[in-house]
C-alpha cells in the first residue's frame, strides 16, 4: 500500500507541484512553433516524454549500477547532459530508419529536445532523489505529460485571446511572459502537496 501511494505522491508532484514547464521552468525549448500552435504543442509533449521517459530510465541505471556503486555521483551533471543528445540522436536515427513517416513529422520537435532542459532536468531529479525504477518512470511519465498539457494550454491560450487588444508596450513577448506566470500562479495552490523525502 506504502508503494501505491508513493508512487501517487510522485505522480501528483511531476504533475502539478513540480510542472517541468511553469513551476521548474525546465521544459521551455527552442522549437517556438509549439508556443503557438497546440497541434505542434502537443507533439512536442509527446517526444519530450518519450525522451524524459528513455532519459530517466537510462539515467537511473547508469546511477544504480556505476555512479552510486564507485562513489561518482559528482560526474552526474556531466554523464547525463551528454546522454540525453545521445538518446535524441539515436531515437531520430531509429525513428529515420524503421519509421520514415514519422520521422519525417517529428523530426524537427526531437531535435529541439537535445537541447530541453526538462529531459535532463528529470534524469539529474531521478538520481539525486534516489527514487526506485518504479517511481523513477512515474515521474518521467507524469512530468512529461504535465509539461505536454502546460504547452498545449499555452499554445491554445496564445490562439484563443486576441493580443490585439493589450496595449502596445505588452504585445508579443511581454504578454507571453505575463500568461506563463499566470499560469504557473495557479499550480502554486499544489506546492507541497508531496515532497519526496
Amino acid at each position: 500500500m506504502n508503494t501505491v501511494l508513493e508512487l501517487a505522491g510522485v505522480a501528483l508532484a511531476a504533475l502539478l507541484s513540480e510542472n517541468l514547464v511553469l513551476v521548474s521552468c525546465m521544459g521551455i525549448g527552442t522549437h517556438t512553433e509549439s508556443f503557438d500552435r497546440p497541434r505542434e504543442a502537443i507533439r512536442t509533449g509527446l517526444c519530450l516524454t518519450v525522451v524524459m521517459m528513455l532519459g530517466a530510465l537510462s539515467a537511473w541505471l547508469i546511477n544504480y549500477f556505476f555512479l552510486a556503486r564507485f562513489r561518482w555521483e559528482h560526474f552526474q551533471v556531466l554523464i547525463f547532459s551528454l546522454l540525453i543528445p545521445a538518446l535524441v540522436a539515436l531515437l531520430r536515427g531509429f525513428l529515420r530508419l524503421c519509421v520514415p513517416e514519422l520521422s519525417r513529422r517529428v523530426d524537427a520537435n526531437l531535435a529541439s529536445i537535445a537541447t530541453n532542459c526538462a529531459a535532463l532536468g528529470a534524469a539529474l531529479l531521478v538520481a539525486q532523489r534516489n527514487y526506485s525504477l518504479g517511481a523513477a518512470m512515474v515521474f518521467a511519465l507524469c512530468g512529461g505529460i504535465g509539461a505536454t498539457l502546460a504547452l498545449a494550454s499555452f499554445a491554445s491560450l496564445q490562439k484563443e485571446v486576441d493580443l490585439n487588444r493589450c496595449p502596445k508596450a505588452f504585445r508579443g513577448v511581454p504578454i507571453q511572459l505575463i500568461t506563463a506566470g499566470l499560469m504557473a500562479m495557479a499550480l502554486v495552490g499544489y506546492y507541497g502537496l508531496y515532497l519526496g523525502e
